[in-house]
């Protein structure tokens, strides 16, 4: 049984400096498939794309509570990234364990990549790598140590400081900041866009369709919406961030709320007094720090704030709160900047595991789940899409394999023990980030 999921806000800059998009109809009456899958995100609408292919004679229906591609698929700050920061104190195994982890990101990313090659999407692809950042001293040996981990693995990478940071970002905020190669940045909401382009003829998209309960039934599983049923042979759940909301994995994946906003694109004068910078993207070396990126068209995105949050989505005042902290964040780095050049505001879901596990499961004979990303969904989520695909088919591939090798997510503290964990740990990363916000 799935609880009533709170709508999207309008806010998203990413969504909003698009065309708007006609939606698919709601479904309505009795309808079959061979297979139904909740949620249309990058999960589900690349398992939906790739079932299809390998089967072109069997009739997929994907359903979405809201609009498809427009939560946190196209919420999120458009990272497609291989390597993660790591602190670096890592026994033999340990490496070994990142470099398994490492390799699953970079499959995710070449599997982004090859679709956007193959079918020429427009997404604003940079492959111009990222920065892992901070503006305490303090933790510069963090990025020194996960320099020398990217070294052990012969990933390209590169430690840059004082006047060079400043050039290369315009802002002279951050004392310290590691490159990698590996890393895209992209818009989310094109990508997303791009997906439901992709859909073959065999596949049929419902859109603002909740689902309501999904059971048993005698030719596989019946799904149930608010105005419509769908009767098929296999379901997937793809609904990442609110798996607790319909008792999928709850005791081992949790959502967690984030908000962002987003300047104008800035003027040729204001652009001239940072330097005229190339796009870049910056995650902080600190949890809880912010996330920035500066866009080819001379946009900002702040991102510093992580919550859980009963809701899980934010609008209004909540939102309007939020957005005096991306101020702050704004201004710390581009003193000369205030906030009336926001024109953009949003808030999106993240799906978290204890241990950074993703969930790529059968449930029961002919249900799957996928998701949990622990914010690396643009490339796992498209992967992992594609992967349920084959092994919905009855195939077994080496990606496959690989998913499963890797740890799966840990049992999680019962409510509300878990919420209130997380809530304490949020705060103490708060207060180790507030120099880093």
């Amino acid at each position: 049984m799935f609880k009533p999921l709170p709508r999207n806000d309008n806010g998203c800059g990413w969504l909003t400096s698009l065309p708007s998009r006609q939606p698919n109809p709601a479904l309505h009456a009795e309808h079959s498939a061979d297979l139904v899958i909740i949620g249309a995100g990058y999960t589900g609408l690349s398992a939906a794309r790739h079932f299809a292919a390998l089967n072109p004679n069997k009739k997929v229906i994907v359903l979405e509570a809201q609009l498809a591609a427009e939560g946190a698929s196209a919420r999120n700050s458009g990272y497609l990234v291989d390597s993660t920061l790591n602190d670096g104190h890592m026994s033999d195994t340990g490496l070994q364990q990142y470099r398994d982890k490492y390799a699953l990101n970079k499959a995710g990313l070449d599997c982004v990549a090859d679709l956007v090659t193959k079918h020429n999407i427009d997404c604003d692809w940079d492959a111009c790598g990222k920065f892992h950042a901070t503006a305490v001293p303090a933790h510069e040996a963090k990025l020194q140590r996960f320099s020398k981990l990217l070294g052990e693995l012969d990933l390209a990478h590169e430690i840059v400081s004082d006047n060079a940071l400043h050039y290369r970002l315009g802002s002279n905020y951050y004392c310290s900041a590691l490159w990698t190669q590996g890393g895209v940045m992209l818009q989310p909401a094109k990508l997303g866009r791009a997906y439901i382009d992709l859909l073959p003829e065999n596949v049929e998209l419902y859109e603002n369709s909740p689902v309501l309960q999904w059971q048993p039934a005698p030719t596989g599983v019946q799904v149930s919406t608010t105005m419509g049923r769908v009767q098929a042979g296999q379901l997937l759940i793809a609904v990442n961030g609110f798996m607790a909301a319909g008792k999928i994995e709850r005791e081992r994946a949790f959502p967690l709320t984030l908000t962002a906003s987003m300047t104008r694109p800035l003027t040729d004068q204001e652009f001239a007094s940072i330097g005229s910078p190339k796009p870049w993207g910056v995650l902080s070396a600190q949890a809880m720090g912010a996330t920035v990126r500066l866009t080819a068209d001379r946009r900002i995105m702040v991102r510093n704030t992580v919550e859980v949050w009963p809701k899980m989505n934010m609008a209004g005042r909540q939102l309007m709160r939020r957005q005096a902290m991306h101020i702050r964040g704004l201004q710390r780095r581009f003193p000369s900047f205030d906030g009336s050049l926001f024109d953009s505001l949003w808030s999106g879901i993240t799906c978290i595991s204890g241990n950074n596990g993703q969930i790529f499961t059968r449930l029961q004979d002919n249900v799957y789940a996928a998701g949990c990303y622990n914010g690396g969904g643009i490339g796992l989520a498209t992967l992992f899409g594609e992967q349920m695909a084959h092994m919905m088919s009855g195939q077994m591939t080496d990606t496959i394999a690989m998913i499963e090798a890797r740890p799966k997510p840990t049992r999680l503290p019962p409510q509300p023990f878990l919420g209130w964990g997380v809530r304490l740990r949020l705060m103490r990363d708060r207060v180790l980030a507030r120099k880093e916000n």
